[in-house]
């Protein structure tokens, strides 16, 4: 979407959603004390304005929806529990007097329409649910159509180096108040030297901001015992991409690495071992080239809406692949499709209808190149391999 009216564009929108949430005694609570419903105190918990759990099982009970009743409706509901329950859920609560989509809400719609406007405009916080540094763009493996374009990298590129990385975190933290999900990536992380010391910065000054803070790996290194001693203190998740159906000897790399974080006691997860990537066409996409102008780019942009963030240095781009891929590549697209923090003022609207997918143009360089929401239907192995791994043998 193209900006018509920066730092104002949610104006209107948000005016109702916090006269309602004022009334509403500027508090949530979450109906459904189960896993979804943990997940998502763990994000409101950070707003200051958690008020508790409601739910009708009395083992898990909060308070019973009677008693939220009893209290004069003091605050806003999030139905966070599995789809089969929430229409049940939802007829308990309008039986009870309660409005749709004014004093409740299903968790899904809340937080892709209603949290990040009430976190602005109501409580001057801005909330993002994913962002990463990218720490270095070399790998261990070669994987074809990689999202990143990290098989073009050579062994001999440069790193970030670890004061434009802290600068990076700095600046992101400065601007946001509350992430989901932050995350140090690569190409391979555990080939950068400073990743101990990135850890530990981020996890110092930055760990009450960050719901999951987490390293996303292939798997082929296995971290020494001062980066998982300071993984643990700072609670950071281990991601383990699963391509051992493509390449058989990372199954013993796994084994070993899964042995050495259970030691640890660090949370990882794995991937599935038979999962798909999608092929974004980067290489073989060209829709200028076959007539296609702004307006079909607009709609690519509009249909995709990655919530993959990448912050270096001030510079804040919307989408860490496009930026990753041109880059290795040598592309040389979207060199200004980005949000510069330094030139925004504080301004906390202005970086909300950037998240929210406002820019000048209305949407990236690289989606000339990408096929968007569509390369769903373009399903990849995940990890194979063009040439052989470079960790094989050593």
């Amino acid at each position: 979407m193209k900006w018509k009216n920066k730092g104002h564009e949610f104006d209107a929108y948000a005016k109702g959603l916090v006269r309602d949430f004022r009334e509403l005694g500027n508090q949530f609570y979450i109906f459904g004390a189960g896993l979804i419903g943990g997940e998502l105190k763990d994000i409101i918990e950070k707003t200051g304005c958690f008020a508790g759990f409601i739910d009708n099982d009395r083992r898990k009970q909060k308070i019973s929806l009677d008693e939220y009743l009893e209290r004069g409706r003091d605050g806003l509901i999030i139905i966070a529990t599995d789809d089969k329950n929430i229409p049940v859920i939802e007829e308990q609560l309008v039986c009870a007097g309660l409005k749709k989509e004014r004093d409740f809400y299903e968790y899904r719609t809340f937080m892709k329409k209603i949290f990040p406007f009430l976190s602005v405009y109501a409580n001057h916080q801005v909330y993002t649910e994913l962002a990463q540094i990218c720490l270095t763009e070399r790998c261990t493996l070669r994987c074809r159509k990689c999202a990143h374009g990290c098989y073009a990298v050579g062994g001999e590129t440069q790193d970030m180096d670890v004061e434009t990385a802290k600068k990076s975190a700095d600046y992101f933290f400065r601007y946001v108040d509350i992430v989901k999900e932050f995350v140090l990536i690569g190409g391979e992380p555990f080939l950068y030297k400073k990743l101990g010391e990135m850890v530990a910065y981020i996890g110092e000054k930055y760990r009450e901001k960050i719901v999951i803070f987490s390293i996303t790996t292939n798997g082929t290194i296995i971290p020494g015992e001062e980066l998982l001693h300071l993984c643990r203190r700072y609670h950071v998740t281990i991601r383990i991409s699963d391509y051992s159906a493509q390449v058989k000897r990372l199954e013993e790399k796994y084994g070993q690495l899964k042995e050495r974080l259970e030691r640890n006691q660090i949370a990882y997860t794995m991937s599935d071992r038979d999962g798909l990537w999608m092929d974004y066409g980067f290489e073989s996409v060209d829709r200028k080239r076959r007539g296609g102008g702004a307006e079909e780019l607009l709609q690519v942009f509009g249909s995709c809406r990655t919530p993959c963030r990448e912050i270096r240095g001030s510079r804040y781009y919307y989408c860490v692949m496009a930026r990753s891929v041109s880059d290795n590549l040598g592309m040389g697209l979207g060199k200004e499709d980005y949000l510069d923090l330094d030139e925004i003022n504080g301004d906390k609207k202005i970086l909300l209808e950037y998240e929210m997918g406002f820019s000048g143009k209305g949407y990236l360089d690289m989606c000339n190149h990408c096929r968007g929401a569509e390369a769903v239907k373009y399903p990849i192995p995940a990890g194979e391999q063009i040439k052989s791994p470079r960790w094989e043998g050593k």
